[in-house]
């Protein structure tokens, strides 16, 4: 940031000296402020390296300290990493005895679980109980598991028109969409690094995932939509970007899934049975086994 500040100055610098005669004494000021600048920037890019030290390796809770991470990634298999949202102190979403939070992790288990019966897939999960993970550790979950794909999987909510319901997928990019950037803020909130997105967005280039995160989204919609149309659940969108704070960082394409409203009386059934959570799994596991997302 001082180098920056630095080049401006000597820009500016340069002009001035252009057009007017500058004195020893400025000079010597001159080589001052240069020194002090360059030795601020060396303190500041040592900070830099430690601070990225740390994000590779960050501060978990205890409970999180349990969680084995392994890069145990399979040659010829796609690495797939679900992210079962929310648990430990963070219920998500509730209607009832139901959280979001359950759900969610059973659905989890029952994609790794039937991930065993395709020859090219791979299931790894960030959380296998309820423990509470901040946002910000699960991209860095899966990127230390080197995964292929990264999916996080919700439950919607509301309360205000229980007869909203459906599912959604979402990829990480910007939109002008109310309801995506509404949803966006809801799931965001847990995190206490929130308000740092907007400038880590603009450090990195979330566009280098977008298409390949984009023709997952497309091809597992399709696939949901055919394969639960017995079911009669309305899938209200695949090809949504929004800025979810889970998917930043990720280093891979990356999808967040709401797999229906708990607040839906209907949905809300069928999300309690084994049934349609398995064929939500196996839909997902069928789709990304033919994928042609390299």
């Amino acid at each position: 940031m001082k180098i920056a500040v630095l080049f401006l100055f000597l820009f500016q610098f340069c002009v001035v000296s252009a057009q007017n005669s500058i004195s020893d004494s400025d000079m010597d000021s001159l080589d001052q402020l240069i020194s002090d600048l360059l030795e601020s920037s060396k303190k500041e890019q040592k900070q830099e390296k430690k601070q990225e030290k740390q994000a590779v390796k960050p501060q978990k809770s205890d409970a999180a300290k349990k969680q084995e991470i392994k890069s145990s990634k399979v040659k010829g298999k796609k690495l797939i990493v679900i992210d079962p949202g929310h648990g430990g102190k963070d219920p998500g979403t509730i209607s009832g005895k139901l959280y979001e939070k359950d759900i969610v992790l059973k659905l989890a288990k029952k994609i790794e679980k039937l991930s065993k019966n395709y020859k090219n897939i791979e299931v790894k999960l960030t959380r296998d109980n309820d423990i509470f993970l901040a946002l910000e550790e699960r991209a860095v979950i899966a990127n230390k598991m080197e995964g292929d794909l990264f999916i996080s999987l919700h439950a919607n909510s509301f309360p205000k028109d229980r007869n909203v319901g459906g599912m959604e997928l979402y990829h990480l990019d910007n939109t002008r969409d109310e309801y995506a950037n509404k949803l966006a803020r809801v799931e965001n909130k847990i995190s206490e690094n929130t308000s740092l997105l907007g400038t880590i967005l603009v450090d990195m280039d979330i566009s280098y995932y977008v298409g390949d995160s984009l023709d997952y989204a497309r091809e597992i919609g399709a696939g949901l939509k055919k394969d639960l149309k017995k079911y009669d659940v309305k899938l209200r969108g695949y090809e949504k970007g929004a800025l979810f704070y889970v998917l930043v960082g990720a280093r891979m394409p990356s999808l967040l899934f709401e797999i229906g409203y708990i607040t839906n009386k209907t949905e809300k059934d069928l999300l309690q049975k084994d049934e349609y959570l398995e064929s939500i799994a196996k839909s997902l596991l069928d789709s990304i086994s033919v994928s042609k997302v390299k």
